[in-house]
């Protein structure tokens, strides 16, 4: 008969009989109950703290302060109300003095948080020579439950920021007085500063402009400069050769006269003298008349001479050495006048370069005044934001950024993400323990026939084995479904995840089977006790470091240990040598655990006296 037979026959014992099938179907769903169960109720607790019953207790009675003459008003406790009215970390509930000391007595508060009397008087004097530190109480009661205490501290931080925050706000008031004020006052200089980078950025453009244009003014009074340099230079040349001969011509001009006024005498004369010839000659009757009529045309062309003659003596007689005189002294001003404006053109060259320069300064001096206008505003617009606002709503939002101005950035490589997902392995562990401790109390652990008959210890041993064996790896697929379809385990390599489950459920029940088997109802014990001591030393809830030397010691020796953190690794991620590690720890464990089991089907097979007593049973 072989192992599988063995593990057959066991397993038929439980048909026909309602009872005995309903114990068979139990040992399947234990893991379940207990695993299942305790991961489903715990999965994610803290994100249930907004139902969890907290008290408020307000009794601040408010305080003033004096700023620049005039009485502000403050209350620190009401804006702390308003604030946790706006987060809901938890239940709030906003109670007296006594309504909280009575819920907190009889377990309907877990936690009291009271504001004193003096919170705002003591947040007052904080604009003081002699400050004072306020107080917040929380008051808790382990009564109530230790672990609802610990859950409360959880959030302690954020709880922090909520009364620091309140605590800003109000000595900020303290300080400045109305922040609506100030806050309304910064916006307006900070508004005011925009438009007057703004405007400077539209003068900044004009110099722009300006600066463009007086470089076209420079180019162009170079360029007059220049034609006014070689005008006055043709200028020079010209009164060079001009002036000499206007000089000379103002020394002969008497002598001109002169000889003017004999040359029109002399035409006078000459044209009388020619009429006398004309009257004599064609006076008489025989003269001829062609030749008379020749005479005349010579004495008329003559006439016309002396007309030139004495027209041009006249314009000569006329003009004096003043008016020469006068010549060169406007040739010479015209020279200075052409060196005037050459020297002027130059200097207007010169005026414009240096506009032109002034220009790109003041362009570059309102860059840089723009650049503080911008500054300025965006400083101005930073200090309005960082006003605390006055209402509450936007204070309990930015009560993290207030209370807690630098925050830690957290990189979780592997991250659980909910309390439950992360206690899963061990608590999956657990429960498949539980199984082999249940299993073999319904269970027989060896064919009282087989160990009486012909066949070998090692199959006899595997065929006790077996059934337990298969109802387990059955019971942890149970388990892995509901845990992975009910509460979403998602675990990050699911067939390693149920594949492990599955050695380690292997494992167990062989170790529980050789137990049983070798001590009876001693095994059950000797199971309860390895269960306590896994428990404690497999580091599932705390890290075996913090735990003491004893379990330390004890981490390395069993099983359990290695299950939780090969599974840890198949649900949340890590380093796979750790689930290797934990395939070959489990490896060791079954198969001493089965060798270990024939030895002791094989030593039962002696018969003995002893053997014909009855065990206690359980």
């Amino acid at each position: 008969m072989s192992p599988f037979r063995l593990a057959a026959a066991e397993l038929r014992r439980f048909r026909g009989h309602p009872i005995r099938t309903a114990a068979l179907v139990a040992i399947v769903l234990i893991p379940l109950v207990y695993g299942g169960l305790y991961l489903w109720f715990a999965w994610d607790p803290y994100g249930k703290l907004d139902q969890m019953p907290v008290a408020v207790v307000n009794e601040d009675t408010g305080a003033s302060v004096e700023t620049d003459g005039e009485t502000t008003p403050i209350n620190g406790g009401d804006q702390l109300v308003e604030q946790l009215k706006e987060d809901r970390i938890f239940d709030w509930q906003f109670v007296d003095a006594d309504e909280a000391a009575r819920g907190l007595q009889n377990g309907d508060y877990y936690m009291v948080i009271t504001v004193p009397e003096d919170f705002s008087t003591r947040l007052a004097s904080l604009s003081g020579t002699d400050p004072e530190q306020a107080t917040v109480e929380f008051d808790l009661n382990d009564a109530n439950g230790y672990v609802a205490g610990i859950m409360a501290s959880t959030v302690e931080s954020e709880l922090r920021n909520q009364i620091n925050t309140a605590v800003y706000v109000t000595f900020a008031t303290t300080i400045f007085g109305d922040l609506t004020d100030l806050n309304q006052g910064l916006t307006e200089a900070a508004d005011g500063a925009n438009q007057l980078a703004d405007g400077i950025g539209t003068a900044q453009d004009g110099a722009e402009t300006l600066e463009n244009g007086l470089s076209d003014l420079n180019t162009g009074a170079q360029q007059v400069a220049n034609g006014a340099d070689q005008v006055s230079d043709g200028v020079d040349q010209a009164v060079g050769v001009a002036q000499p001969v206007v000089e000379t011509l103002a020394d002969n001009w008497s002598q001109i006269q002169t000889g003017a006024s004999s040359a029109a005498d002399l035409s006078d004369r000459a044209n009388s003298d020619l009429n006398t010839v004309y009257t004599t000659l064609c006076a008489a009757d025989t003269a001829d008349a062609d030749a008379c009529a020749q005479l005349q045309t010579y004495i008329d062309d003559a006439n016309s001479v002396n007309d030139d003659i004495q027209s041009t003596n006249a314009t000569v007689q006329s003009t004096t050495t003043d008016t020469l005189d006068q010549a060169s002294n406007d040739l010479t001003a015209l020279q200075t006048g052409a060196a005037d404006v050459a020297t002027g053109a130059q200097q207007v060259a010169d005026g414009a370069s240096n506009a032109q320069t002034g220009a790109g300064d003041l362009a570059t001096g309102l860059t840089e005044l723009q650049d503080g206008a911008t500054t300025l505003a965006n400083s101005l617009t930073t200090a309005a934001e960082s006003v605390p606002s006055t209402n509450p709503a936007d204070d309990a939002d930015n009560a993290e950024a207030y209370g807690s101005p630098v925050t830690i950035d957290e990189d979780n490589r592997n991250a659980a993400g909910t309390y439950g997902r992360g206690l899963a392995p061990f608590f999956i562990a657990i429960a498949l323990w539980v199984f082999g401790l249940m299993g073999y109390l319904v269970l027989r652990t060896v064919n009282s026939r087989a160990l009486a008959g012909p066949l070998r210890s090692v199959p006899i041993a595997i065929g006790g084995w077996l059934p337990g064996a298969f109802l387990g790896v059955l019971s942890a697929l149970v388990l892995y479904l509901a845990v992975e379809l009910g509460l979403g385990l998602n675990p990050r390599d699911a067939l390693d995840t149920v594949g492990l489950s599955m050695l380690v459920i292997l494992t167990f029940t062989a170790m529980a089977h050789l137990l049983k088997l070798a001590f009876g109802t001693a095994g059950s014990l000797l199971l309860v006790v390895l269960l306590m001591l896994q428990l404690t030393s497999a580091g599932g809830l705390y890290p075996v470091e913090t735990t003491p030397k004893f379990f330390q010691v004890l981490h390395p020796l069993l099983p359990m240990s290695y299950v939780v953190d090969a599974l840890r690794v198949t649900i949340s991620g890590g380093e796979t040598s750790h689930v290797v590690r934990a395939l070959l720890v489990l490896a060791a464990y079954l198969v001493g655990s089965l060798a270990l089991s024939s030895l002791v089907v094989a030593a039962r097979r002696r018969w003995k006296p002893d053997s014909l007593n009855v065990p206690l049973q359980v």
